[in-house]
């Protein structure tokens, strides 16, 4: 039986919704937008003090939406921003409400020059998933090569 592949991400600019779909149109995998049901605000600068302010509190935004069938997929390509060196609280909140036992999750990240930074880490900390990749680099490594050796990882 094929693997069956989730594309779930967050996308604030549409960076990492561009990426998504590229995934996509590669693997065959099914999109799902992770949306926080407080939108952040329009300007960059009032963006990024909020998800200090998540981040410093832990706090989790709430989500609206739910993906269809969850039990269905094996492998959860998980793709976010990079937000004070790490994925945004955003992402931590879709982690905490799906059950990962027995799916392996492959992180992909876009960022404004800092790198995934230890993103991976933080997920594979909150994941109960079957196994954690290493974060493929969407602003540097999006080309057929480079995506099909991180989707190989066990």
């Amino acid at each position: 039986m094929a693997e069956k592949i989730l594309i779930a991400y967050y996308s604030k600019t549409g960076h990492t919704k561009k990426a998504a779909e590229e995934l996509a149109k590669i693997t065959g995998g099914t999109l799902f937008e992770i949306k926080p049901q407080k939108s952040y605000p329009e300007s960059y600068f009032a963006t990024i003090a909020v998800a200090k302010l998540e981040q410093l509190k832990k706090e989790m935004p709430a989500l609206s939406g739910d993906v269809k069938d969850w039990e269905s997929y094996d492998t959860v390509l998980l793709g976010y921003p990079i937000w004070w060196f790490t994925c945004p609280q955003v992402i931590k909140s879709f982690i905490a409400e799906h059950d990962f036992t027995g799916k392996k999750i492959l992180p992909f990240c876009t960022h404004g020059g800092s790198g995934p930074k230890s993103s991976a880490e933080e997920i594979r900390k909150l994941a109960n998933a079957q196994s954690v990749g290493s974060c493929l680099d969407a602003v540097k490594n999006l080309n057929k090569n480079a995506i099909a050796g991180w989707l190989l990882q066990k």
